[in-house]
């Protein structure tokens, strides 16, 4: 009878991670919503308040509803909702996919390509000045929370 408070109290620390993991994705999702729709704004008008050839569409409203997606799932990630671990599994694998395909893409046939010690100089300035690194460090923590075995049996028996 032992085993039984000690499982409990297992989950609970779970419980308490996970938790704090969907809290941490919940402000991050919000900021970038946030970040998102005002760059969105200002290319905007910066383009005179038109988009003729939805240049600035195309790029900024996929961001806009990605995090907006991770942001809903995340919400229900802190309610241990069943799908929601399905869902954030699948943004963060698709947020870390589109982020190396992008980099693959830029030094293949994008500025890296001509130029790659620039390139990585960018990058890196991206990553540590510009915040980038916690798009990787939010999409990974995800990821390598979500996928233990310990949380798929809880949002299994949720």
């Amino acid at each position: 009878m032992t085993s039984a408070p000690h499982a409990q109290e297992g989950d609970e620390g779970l419980r308490a991670e996970l938790r704090l993991l969907a809290t941490m994705l919940v402000v991050f999702s919000a900021i970038k919503v946030t970040a998102s729709s005002l760059a969105y704004v200002s290319a905007l008008v910066a383009a005179g308040g038109v988009d003729s050839d939805s240049s600035r569409t195309l790029f900024w409203i996929p961001q806009i509803l990605f995090y907006t997606l991770l942001l809903a799932s995340s919400r229900r990630l802190r309610h241990f909702e069943p799908r929601s671990r399905t869902a954030v599994l699948s943004l963060s694998v698709l947020s870390l996919a589109a982020t190396i395909l992008y980099t693959m893409l830029s030094f293949t046939i994008g500025p890296g390509h001509k130029d790659p010690a620039l390139e990585i100089a960018i990058k890196l300035r991206l990553l540590l000045v510009g915040g980038d690194i916690w798009d990787l460090v939010f999409t990974l923590l995800g990821i390598l929370w979500l996928r233990t075995p310990p949380a798929g049996r809880l949002f299994e028996s949720e």
